[in-house]
């Protein structure tokens, strides 16, 4: 199985029938920072990883074999025609291009963990204090689903079903549910590195007498750059976070207090990290719905300073599932942003 961070893609569910992969690479090469594209059929899948310079890795699956490099790039072009690949294009963030492309080397770091002895939850802590990148293998007692984790230099960054769509689950909903899964019946963690040195690239795939691709600084306004979300925008998705947390907090019978009290000593708690949520200083208010901010801090630090206190007021009062139940449609509605400040709440 292959495994991408499919997010929104970008184009989806071309017939390779009547698409030239020359072309492709090279159109989406100008469009696109970074990404790959991803080939599904009943036969085979594969996926051809890109920066805005070359193909770096090529990947190709089908029920008799794997192969990689500059050999799978051939093989897809081979069959593509043959199989009728379903053909989708997802962007990946560029610091995490080689992560995804290199994941198919991870080798083994530690084999056959019991449940018996290991606890998943105190080895994600462990893995997250090591640094790991690489991923972590769930098989759980109960032949269920099992699942896969992904660690970046010790960040997760969410998790996968072994045996479904390949999709990546960013919702910490899904890494709750892998751990009780693993409380309730055992299971056994191998643990996985990936050693993001071993990128390989292969050149593109050229067709005949194909424009070559604008030199890094040239011709950049005839390249469409992804744009990073404005701050209307992230102003908007934080409002929205805050509004949800509101109303589940409302909601909770158990344990009534008034929001914006609440909110506001959270914000204190983070002013040593977090200097624009000091409540005293204005810069960073919620009130009657309605998020202000008048500081100047980059927008990844103002998500962050966010995010972290929803998501310590959401573990403190215990409102996990009401919080996760109103969060679905949240999450596809700013799935950019979730993206690209790498969001798991």
């Amino acid at each position: 199985m292959i495994i991408i961070p499919k997010e929104r893609p970008v184009v989806e569910d071309l017939n390779s029938y009547y698409l030239r992969l020359d072309k492709l690479l090279e159109h989406y090469r100008g469009v696109l920072e970074s990404g790959a594209v991803y080939f599904y059929s009943p036969a085979a899948e594969a996926v051809v990883y890109f920066d805005e310079e070359n193909a770096l890795k090529g990947l190709y699956q089908d029920k008799t074999r794997t192969v990689q490099g500059k050999d799978a790039i051939d093989r897809i072009l081979e069959s593509a025609a043959k199989n009728n690949f379903s053909v989708s294009v997802y962007r990946i963030r560029p610091d995490r291009l080689y992560y995804w492309a290199n994941l198919a080397n991870s080798s083994e770091l530690y084999s056959g963990l019991t449940s018996e002895f290991a606890d998943l939850e105190g080895l994600l802590k462990k893995m997250e204090n090591e640094k790991l990148t690489g991923y972590i293998e769930v098989k759980l007692n109960d032949n269920t689903e099992n699942g896969l984790l992904f660690f970046y230099n010790g960040a997760m960054l969410g998790g996968s079903c072994s045996q479904g769509t390949s999709e990546v689950d960013r919702s910490r909903e899904y890494r709750n549910e892998l751990i009780q899964r693993c409380q309730d019946h055992g299971g056994v963690f191998n643990v996985y590195k990936t050693d993001l040195t071993a990128e390989q690239t292969v050149q593109t795939p050229a067709g005949p007498e194909q424009e070559p691709h604008p030199a890094h600084g040239e011709a950049e306004d005839a390249r469409v750059q992804p744009a990073a979300p404005d701050m209307e925008r992230v102003m908007e998705m934080l409002q929205s976070l805050l509004a949800i947390l509101e109303k589940v907090t409302r909601a909770n019978k158990k344990k009534r207090s008034d929001f914006e009290t609440l909110l506001n000593r959270k914000f204190m708690e983070k002013v040593d990290k977090y200097d624009f949520l000091d409540p005293f200083a204005k810069e960073l208010t919620y009130s009657g719905g309605k998020l202000r901010y008048t500081g100047d801090a980059p927008q990844d630090q103002l998500v962050a300073g966010v995010v972290e206190c929803v998501g310590e007021i959401v573990s403190e009062l215990g409102l996990d599932k009401p919080f996760r139940k109103n969060l679905s449609q949240w999450h596809k509605t700013y799935v950019d942003e979730v993206y690209t400040y790498n969001i798991i709440l």
